[in-house]
């Protein structure tokens, strides 16, 4: 399948809105072949310009991003940037020529639309797509404006737009709906969404192509609303149960006598918003659970996809390899070069090395890296300057052919994403130690030996994980209060896997920084991540002395460690308060800057309210309440510090009282707070420095001996 080519104007447009008119006005760029069939830059200086040649849009755009961080020592990242650069551009000591060996080069999770981007508009999109190209990648999942193909789909069969609107999601979980996990939860959408949104895709699907990025659609599965055999009697949908508790959209088969028309209405609906350009489609049947009792897969598998290839020839089937998915009987199925498997979690729980290498189906290494959007300093630096280009040259591993990132969050832990990235264009492993040294230039504009041996601390605890688990430490001052607490989310993970006092110092060793670095807003960034996830793993230490002591019955203790526990949740609350990416206003303001009435306004930002709490109605929020908690201020002010004053106090009461504690209804109470409106800050309020500083002097107050304990 060819990606796209290359197309030198749309290059430079982007370079113009990353460096300014005058400074990418230095910069030259001109096409040049691949090499065996890859991608490839050269970068060069010829009488004082900057001459970068690439084989697609993508490699020029790589070319250019390899150039500001490797010779003017810059740093991009979602997480601040540092971009100080000279007005005459530095030339080039010596020529560059990288060929990356990875044919694909693969971005973005269905679960990233709704953790992240649900409420992002052209401006942010087009921020993302010029990131997208400059780190290399040519395939990006894009999920926006299926709600009008849907729409169109379903209107066309012979649905009434009451029952589309009530079929369809709100914007905050359209990812798991377009996953056929459910339906309907957090809508019903307004009239104009529909439409407005289409026209969103199709400038974020023209702005993809034209730097080389192929967007990959959702095919058609199946997927049917529950009432369809109601409306269409010779049709057998099969039931494919629940998810979490919700019910799930039914499944059409692929001899169904209504399949054929239905995929054609979505295929061709699909095309007439999106054009033909585009052929790799995302179907992912039976994800994460689903009923394949009595289904025969093979032939389904045939017929999925010779209805896609009568719609575009062209096509490519893209699974997600998660949770026993795709099942061997479809993947020995398809036709292999017209396929393509996404293996999510290679970094922890690689599927092809116990799937036969996906039986002879092209396939990408994927890093999942982030659950839920959650904010813990997390990752193994070292396993992704390894494992890719080491499985690359594995024989038993198939035809791995491409590298990518498939977190269901983004905008946290930066420095994982840069060294993947990074790797793209290497066909031999990072040293990670020199790589890290490169990166504090970069990220900071000088080395300074405090802010190395940071940076070494951080390396051997929070991005050192050696074990299988979904996410970083998470902060017990997210979780619903309890006195068994192990974890906070359903599925997070219970064991810390690093020394604590790590993380301590590496928050100390890069505030003596602060002289040094505090213009930069990355410094600032990390100096605040870096020490919330010091106060983060201390929740863990101090929860476990108060509830010790109301199990002992010792009211004393207890009084004295809960209250230090609360206090530590205030001071969270004032750290993040300091820096805007921590806060909940911008989240919410986002979401209502959407709607065009209050009631829309409402609706939106309930959607934003409850994914980040409850997730969901009662029985589903039993399940995945806090999968996607924040360590935000304003949430941590209004929601968590108020639920843990309640449960301390209502264990308080008891002790005095020699009673059980009474017990407390957290769904009523959450759901209240997601039907709220208050406002909350929206630019960051007080001085870094001075918190911090309190912050470690109060920390050594608390008696830190046993902060590993």
């Amino acid at each position: 399948m060819m990606l796209q080519s290359v197309d030198v104007m749309n290059v430079l447009a982007m370079i113009e809105r990353v460096i300014g008119p005058e400074k990418s006005s230095q910069i030259r760029l001109e096409s040049i072949a691949p090499q065996n069939d890859q991608d490839v830059f050269e970068l060069a200086s010829d009488s004082g310009m900057v001459v970068i040649k690439g084989s697609s849009g993508t490699a020029l755009a790589s070319g250019f991003h390899w150039y500001l961080k490797h010779t003017c020592k810059a740093h991009l990242s979602w997480c601040g940037s540092q971009l100080e650069l000279p007005e005459q551009l530095p030339g080039l000591f010596e020529p560059v020529r990288l060929a990356t060996p990875y044919k694909y080069r693969y971005y973005l999770n269905y679960c990233t639309f709704s953790y992240s981007m649900p409420f992002w508009d052209w401006e942010r999109w087009q921020q993302e797509i010029d990131q997208m190209a400059m780190n290399g990648i040519n395939l990006a999942l894009s999920i926006i404006g299926q709600e009008e193909v849907w729409r169109r789909t379903l209107l066309r069969i012979g649905y009434e737009e009451q029952e589309v609107s009530e079929f369809v999601c709100g914007p905050a979980f359209f990812a798991w709906q377009w996953m056929q996990n459910m339906t309907s939860w957090g809508g019903p959408l307004p009239e104009w969404w529909f439409e407005d949104r289409a026209k969103l895709a199709n400038a974020i699907h023209q702005r993809m192509l034209s730097l080389g990025i192929s967007p990959v659609l959702p095919g058609y599965s199946g997927m049917v609303p529950r009432d369809f055999g109601d409306k269409f009697p010779s049709s057998r949908p099969v039931n494919q149960g629940k998810w979490c508790n919700f019910d799930r959209p039914s499944l059409l088969l692929a001899d169904d006598p209504m399949y054929a028309t239905v995929a054609t209405a979505f295929y061709e609906e699909q095309q007439k918003l999106f054009g033909t350009d585009i052929h790799f489609y995302s179907v992912d049947p039976f994800h994460e659970g689903g009923n394949t009792e009595g289904i025969d897969l093979a032939a389904y598998a045939v017929g999925v996809q010779t209805e896609m290839l009568r719609h575009d020839p062209q096509a490519v089937w893209v699974f997600q390899a998660w949770e026993g998915n795709p099942k061997k009987e479809i993947l020995q199925n398809v036709i292999p070069e017209q396929a393509l498997v996404l293996d999510l979690w290679c970094e922890s729980h690689p599927t092809w090395e116990t799937s036969e290498a996906f039986q002879g189906i092209p396939w990408v290494w994927c890093m999942i890296q982030n659950y839920g959007g959650k904010n813990g300093m997390f990752g193994n630096l070292d396993r992704i300057a390894h494992d890719p280009i080491t499985t690359l040259h594995n024989p038993q591993a198939g035809r791995m052919c491409g590298i990518g990132m498939a977190m269901e969050g983004i905008e946290t832990n930066p420095v994982m994403y840069d060294l993947l990235v990074d790797t793209v264009w290497r066909s031999e492993a990072n040293d990670v130690g020199e790589w890290l040294e490169g990166y504090i230039e970069r990220r900071y504009g000088k080395v300074v030996p405090a802010a190395q041996e940071a940076w070494n601390l951080l390396q051997k605890s929070v991005y050192n994980c050696n074990t299988v688990q979904q996410g970083g430490m998470e902060s017990f001052i997210c979780a619903r209060p309890s006195l068994e607490l192990t974890k906070v989310s359903n599925w997070g993970p219970t064991n810390v896997y690093y020394e604590l006092e790590d993380v301590r110092q590496a928050c100390k060793s890069l505030f003596e920084c602060f002289e040094e670095y505090s213009d930069a807003e990355t410094y600032r960034y990390d100096l605040t991540d870096v020490t919330r996830q010091a106060l983060a793993d201390l929740s863990r230490v101090y929860y476990k002395r108060f509830t010790d002591a109301y199990q002992t019955g010792d009211q004393v203790t207890f009084e004295k460690e809960s209250e230090q526990f609360l206090q530590l949740i205030r001071m969270q609350e004032r750290l993040l308060r300091t820096y805007k990416q921590f806060l909940l206003g911008p989240w919410l303001e986002d979401a209502k800057r959407m709607g065009r009435t209050v009631e829309e306004k409402e609706l939106f930002e309930f959607n934003a309210r409850t994914l980040i709490t409850l997730w969901g109605p009662e029985e589903s929020s039993q399940l995945l309440h806090e999968y996607s908690h924040r360590e935000w201020s304003g949430l941590i002010e209004s929601f968590y510090l108020p639920r843990w004053e309640m449960f301390i106090s209502s264990l308080s009461k008891a002790m005095s009282g020699q009673t059980p504690p009474e017990p407390i209804d957290w769904y009523a109470w959450e759901y209240k707070w997601t039907q709220g409106h208050e406002l909350f800050a929206t630019e960051p309020q007080g001085s870094l420095y001075e918190v911090v500083s309190s912050i470690i002097n109060t920390i050594s107050e608390f008696g830190i001996a046993d902060y590993n304990e």
